[in-house]
């Protein structure tokens, strides 16, 4: 058997088995079809593809607007990019997460052999504050009651019932942004009103969650909205259950910036957006509120689905904090 047979037949220089095809610039140009082989255990998901594809693009226009060359950096210069996201103002949350992107675009290039050394295998990155300070950040029942009003005054059905359900699987369910936009009309047992949740990770293993009859009712009154005129596009077999309305992926599965987005304008609209406020802030909104309602904190465990009870036992600390104030005692009297 020749050389030639052990080298897969494509017209993609990615797909050879002779990395010595693979040249700097081919690398830099098509990158995407390298770095998929490095992440997520080799089974990224498509949104994190793109979240991964968007930090890395930044990353080299920054190399390309200090005329560099991405794959000839050094540790230094990259401790640079850095200290050009601080002054920028980035959180550090941010910072971490778009470090770890450009860590994989050079590990990708050091497995083809483009490089010897990975320039940001030991770049650290900024210190993020105390979970504390995160849960600190929380709505209201009363303010999440304003911005279902927001959703309230929208005149077409289907998009007004889709973003009531959005605030009710976050804010009233705990569920995270993802799980909310991996989301499948298979995945809910109409039998035992429950609902399969596709966690965080790479394949999000399926973990059950029991949903009050309100968020039923809302869940129920968004399906019998989606327009019927309008052909709903498939991931496969699954059908998506959060659907978008924009008319680059009309019916099609939402993206997790379309989800932000339609908080984020709500939020906006009753005057609730603060700076660094995600919507993670939705699910700390549950567990807080929950927590408070009901001072059980197995229930707000099972609930948030946290495999570590002492996750959840900040939640305790936090409302114990908000509501005694301890330094009162210490305050002089006449």
């Amino acid at each position: 058997m020749s050389d030639t047979n052990l080298t897969i037949s494509t017209s993609s220089i990615s797909q050879t088995l002779d990395v010595q095809q693979i040249t700097p610039e081919y690398f830099i140009l098509h990158y995407a079809e390298f770095i998929r082989r490095v992440i997520a255990k080799g089974n990224p998901s498509d949104d994190t593809m793109r979240h991964y594809c968007n930090q890395i693009d930044f990353f080299i226009r920054w190399c390309i607007s200090h005329e560099r060359n991405p794959l000839a950096l050094n540790e230094y210069q990259l401790i640079m990019y850095r200290e050009f996201l601080l002054n920028r103002q980035y959180k550090p949350d941010s910072i971490q997460v778009m470090l770890v992107a450009v860590k994989a675009f050079y590990a990708a290039a050091k497995k083809v052999g483009l490089i010897k050394l990975n320039p940001a295998a030991d770049l650290e990155t900024p210190s993020i504050g105390s979970n504390s300070e995160a849960l600190l950040h929380y709505y209201t029942p009363q303010q999440m009651n304003e911005i279902v009003h927001v959703f309230d005054e929208d005149t077409n059905l289907f998009t007004r019932y889709r973003n009531t359900l959005i605030l009710y699987l976050m804010g009233v369910e705990g569920l995270r942004n993802i799980e909310v936009h991996r989301a499948c009309v298979e995945d809910i047992n109409w039998d035992a009103r429950a609902i399969m949740i596709r966690g965080k990770g790479a394949k999000g293993r399926l973990e059950p969650i029991y949903p009050c009859d309100e968020t039923f009712d809302i869940l129920e009154e968004y399906l019998q909205a989606i327009p019927t005129d309008r052909k709903i596009k498939k991931d496969g077999v699954l059908t998506p259950l959060i659907l978008s309305s924009s008319n680059r992926n009309l019916m099609g599965r939402i993206s997790r910036n379309g989800i932000r987005s339609i908080m984020n304008k709500a939020l906006t609209a009753c005057d609730l957006k603060h700076p660094g406020y995600s919507c993670h802030v939705f699910r700390h909104s549950c567990g807080t509120n929950l927590y408070k309602e009901t001072k059980d904190l197995r229930l707000v465990q099972d609930t948030l689905r946290h495999r570590d009870p002492k996750v959840t036992a900040r939640y305790a600390h936090v409302a114990d904090r908000l509501s005694k104030r301890y330094t009162s005692k210490l305050v002089p009297h006449d």
